[in-house]
C-alpha cells in the first residue's frame, strides 16, 4: 500500500516523459512483448490493450504478461494495466477461455446470482494469466435494436434491469480483485451507429439521459467500480460540441460532480473510426485529456499490421509530454490525474492472480454452463417439444460468406473459431439420431427431406463486430420464407437476440438463447434433445419482444 505522500514522491520522481505514459493504454501486435520495450524505456506506460493477437492460449498468456510486467519493473518500477476486452459475446483466449453467453444472456436469467458468478468466473480466469483488467461491464442499455456493435454486449433493453444486471456484475468481479470496468459512458445503446466508423447522435436530454441510459452506470460505480470509459457518441442536447470523450460537460460536471465518480477515467481506442475520421488523433488525445479524461486507450492502430503505430502511439505521448512541459496540462491536472492512476496500481490493482486448481476450473466451466441454460426463453410454443417420431431437419439460415469475420484477423471481437450452428450440429447429432443438418446453400435441395420431416428447426444467429456488420440479410430472408412454407412445424432457433420475432408469423414456436456462443449453442441442443413440455428454469426476455 502506497499513501498519498508515497505517491506524491514517485510523482515528484518523474520526468515529463514518464508522466506523459501514465496517461496511456496502448496496444502492439504480436506475441513479443519485447515490441513495448522502447516506449516503456523512454515514457513508461499505464498499461496495454491485450488482444487475442497477442495469446491464442494459456500458457502463452502467462509467459508474455510475466514478461512484460518484468520489463515494466526494471524501466519504471510500476506494475502494468492489462486491459481485456472479456465481456462475453467479446473475447479472448478462446476457445480455452470460458467467456460465458454474454451479457443479454445474461440479462435474460432469472437469477442474478448467476451474473455475479460468470463475472467472477471470468475475473479469475483473467487474473490468473496475468490480464488483470476486465474492460467490460458493458453498461449500455440497448434500445435501439439496430445497434449493430452493442447488441448481445448488453445486458438488455430496460434501465432498471440492466442497472441490476451491472451491480451484480462489478460486484462479481471485484470479489477476484481484477480491476473492473463499465463502459461506454454516457451509454452507446440508443443508436444504430458504430462509433468505430462514425460518430453517432443521441437526441436525449439529460433529465431522459438519468431516468434511462445513465443507471446502470451509477449502479457501477456505487458497486465500486474502478473505471468508467467514455463513448464517442455526441449528445447534442448535452454537449452540442463535443463527442463525450472531449466533453468537459459529460466527464466533469456530469459523471465527476454530479454523478460522483473518483476513479479512472478511460477514453474508448482513440483511433477508431469516429475520432480518426474527424479529430486529429495527436491533438484528439490532449483534448481528451483536457476533458476529464485520465488514461487515453489506442487500441486499433495495429489494425492494418502495417507497422505504422509505433510513431502514431509515440506522436501522441509527445503532444501529451510537451502540454505537460508548456503547462497547457497544469500541474494540478497532471497531479490529480497521476495520484488516481497510481493508486489503482498500487493499492487497488492485483497484477496477477493464483494459478486455478482443478475444483476452480470445473466451477468456471460450471457457472458458464448454468448461466447459457439459464438464459433460454420459450417464446412461442405451437410445436413443442418437438415430435418423439420423424426426422429432424436443422437448417442454417446463415450462408457460410456471413462467417467470415467472426474471428478477426485483428483479435478484437467475438474471436470465435467455429460459428454456433456448427457447435449445435455436432451436439444435437450426437444426442439426436433422426436429426438431418442442411446448410444455407443446400436448402433447395434438400426440399424433399423438408417437407417429409416431422419438424425444422431454423438457426440464425448474429454476432457483434467491431467495424461491420454481421450479415443477417439473407439468413432472416431464408427463416421468413421456411416460416411462410411449413408454418406450424418450424422452430426457431434464436441464437441471437429476439428482435428478429417480429418478422416471423405467430404459428411458429420460437425458443431463444440471447448469445451465439458455443455454450448457447450446446445448452440449445440439450433443451431440444430432453423434450420437455415445460422447461424448468427459464429466463426472461431482456429485451422488447412481440407475444
Amino acid at each position: 500500500m502506497a499513501d498519498k505522500t508515497e505517491i506524491q514522491a514517485i510523482i515528484d520522481g518523474m520526468s515529463a516523459a514518464q508522466k506523459a505514459g501514465q496517461f496511456f493504454l496502448l496496444a502492439y501486435p504480436g506475441k513479443d512483448p519485447k515490441v513495448i520495450q522502447p516506449l516503456l524505456e523512454q515514457y513508461g506506460l499505464c498499461g496495454c490493450y491485450i488482444s487475442q493477437d497477442n495469446a491464442d492460449t494459456f500458457a502463452e498468456a502467462e509467459n508474455f504478461t510475466a514478461e512484460i510486467q518484468a520489463m515494466s519493473m526494471k524501466f519504471q518500477n510500476l506494475p502494468l494495466l492489462l486491459g481485456v476486452d472479456q465481456e462475453g459475446a467479446w473475447g479472448v483466449l478462446i476457445p480455452e477461455s470460458h467467456p460465458g453467453p454474454g451479457n443479454l444472456a445474461l440479462g435474460a436469467v432469472r437469477d442474478t446470482g448467476l451474473v455475479s458468478g460468470m463475472y467472477r468466473a471470468l475475473g479469475e480466469e483473467m487474473l490468473s494469466v496475468g490480464y488483470n483488467c476486465l474492460l467490460g461491464p458493458c453498461a449500455d442499455v440497448n434500445s435501439d435494436p439496430r445497434s449493430p456493435i452493442i447488441g448481445t454486449r448488453s445486458f438488455g433493453e430496460f434501465p432498471e434491469r440492466v442497472a441490476a444486471c451491472v451491480d451484480t456484475a462489478v460486484k462479481g468481479a471485484l470479489l477476484t480483485g481484477t480491476v473492473t470496468t463499465v463502459k461506454h459512458f454516457p451509454g452507446h445503446g440508443a443508436t444504430e451507429g458504430d462509433t468505430h466508423r462514425v460518430i453517432p447522435e443521441v437526441n436525449k436530454s439529460l433529465d431522459e439521459l438519468r431516468k434511462t441510459d445513465l443507471l446502470p452506470f451509477l449502479a457501477g460505480i456505487k458497486a465500486g467500480v474502478h473505471i468508467v470509459m467514455t463513448s464517442h457518441i455526441r449528445y447534442p442536447q448535452v454537449d452540442k460540441d463535443h463527442p463525450a470523450t472531449l466533453s468537459k460537460t459529460i466527464l466533469q460536471d456530469l459523471l465527476r460532480m454530479e454523478m460522483g465518480f473518483r476513479g479512472i477515467i478511460l477514453s474508448d481506442s482513440m483511433n477508431m473510426g469516429a475520432i480518426r475520421k474527424f479529430y486529429d488523433p495527436a491533438e484528439s488525445t490532449l483534448l481528451a485529456l483536457k476533458a476529464g479524461v485520465d488514461v487515453v486507450m489506442l487500441a486499433e492502430e495495429h489494425y492494418d499490421h502495417s507497422g505504422e503505430y509505433l510513431p502514431k502511439q509515440i506522436a501522441s505521448i509527445e503532444i501529451v509530454k510537451k502540454a505537460i512541459e508548456s503547462g497547457v496540462l497544469s500541474a494540478e491536472e497532471v497531479n490529480e490525474k497521476l495520484h488516481r492512476i497510481l493508486d489503482l496500481k498500487l493499492n487497488r490493482m492485483k497484477v496477477r492472480g493464483p494459478a486455478l486448481t482443478a475444483p476452480q476450473k470445473q466451477a468456471i466451466a460450471g457457472a458458464e454452463e448454468k448461466a447459457a441454460r439459464a438464459a433460454f426463453v420459450l417464446i412461442q410454443k405451437n410445436l413443442w417439444p418437438l415430435p418423439a417420431e420423424g426426422s429432424i431437419v436443422c437448417i442454417n439460415a446463415n450462408p457460410r460468406e456471413s462467417y467470415k469475420n467472426i474471428v478477426n484477423p485483428r483479435g478484437i471481437g467475438p474471436n470465435q473459431e467455429k460459428p454456433a450452428f456448427d457447435t449445435f450440429r455436432e451436439s444435437f447429432g450426437a444426442i439426436e439420431k433422426n436429426a438431418l443438418f442442411v446448410d444455407y446453400e443446400d436448402v433447395k435441395e434438400k426440399t424433399a427431406e423438408i417437407e417429409k420431416a416431422a419438424a425444422l428447426v431454423v438457426v440464425t444467429e448474429d454476432y457483434p463486430l467491431p467495424g461491420e456488420d454481421f450479415d443477417k440479410e439473407k439468413q432472416q430472408a431464408l427463416a421468413a420464407d421456411l416460416c411462410r412454407q411449413y408454418g406450424a412445424k418450424t422452430v426457431i432457433l434464436g441464437l441471437r437476440s429476439s428482435y428478429e420475432l417480429s418478422n416471423y408469423p405467430e404459428t411458429v414456436t420460437y425458443l431463444c438463447a440471447y448469445s451465439s456462443r458455443t455454450c448457447s449453442a450446446k445448452e440449445a441442443a440439450k433443451i431440444l434433445a430432453a423434450r420437455e413440455k415445460s422447461p424448468e428454469g427459464m429466463g426472461n426476455p431482456p429485451v422488447s419482444v412481440r407475444i
